[in-house]
């Protein structure tokens, strides 16, 4: 069987899902020494959302953290009962768990056909605003690897010129200079 051409060329993040975001970014700082951690909200101002072919608002809660230049930590925690990261919670028994992983692409909508190509659906599919509200947006689609791979895969495609917005708080928090 001949192999299939490469589609990712690293990792870009892994993301934990659980109910209690604050809890576990304390955690990952105070006992592992990982930080700092920013932490974002999104809401309907600042993503658009369609889970399973129905949009809605899904509003969560994610803490970003980078480990290196290239990899970075996720958590995010669902304010809602509805969505991806509400129904994996629940498919885990309200576990903290890995939920996908981003590997890089450099060419998103070459590897997003491979996926398709294998039978892989797109089960989640967002735009989230950076820090220009009317600027282009991040687009996430999380492809049903689960069956092959465990997890769900994530590809995004990142315009040249968008920025992550400001963070609503980090932790440990920044203390201002004197």
């Amino acid at each position: 069987m001949k192999q299939p051409a490469a589609v990712f060329s690293g990792a870009d993040h892994l993301c934990v899902v659980t109910r209690d975001l604050d809890a576990v970014v304390r955690t990952w700082s105070d006992h592992y020494g990982v930080g700092p951690w920013q932490v974002f909200a999104y809401d309907e101002t600042t993503m658009d959302a369609t889970y399973c072919g129905v949009s809605d608002v899904l509003p969560m809660l994610a803490a970003l953290c980078s480990l290196n230049d290239a990899f970075r930590l996720e958590v995010i925690q669902p304010l809602t009962e509805a969505g991806p990261y509400h129904d994996s919670l629940l498919a885990h028994g309200d576990a903290d768990h890995l939920h996908h992983i981003r590997l890089a692409a450099p060419d998103p909508a070459a590897t997003q056909a491979a996926l398709v190509g294998r039978g892989n659906e797109v089960v989640y599919d967002a735009t989230f605003a950076g820090a220009d509200a009317t600027g282009p947006r991040l687009r996430a689609r999380y492809f049903d690897t689960v069956r092959e791979l465990g997890f769900l895969l994530e590809v995004a495609e990142r315009p040249a010129t968008f920025t992550m917005p400001e963070p609503v708080r980090t932790y440990p928090p920044v203390r201002p200079a004197r």
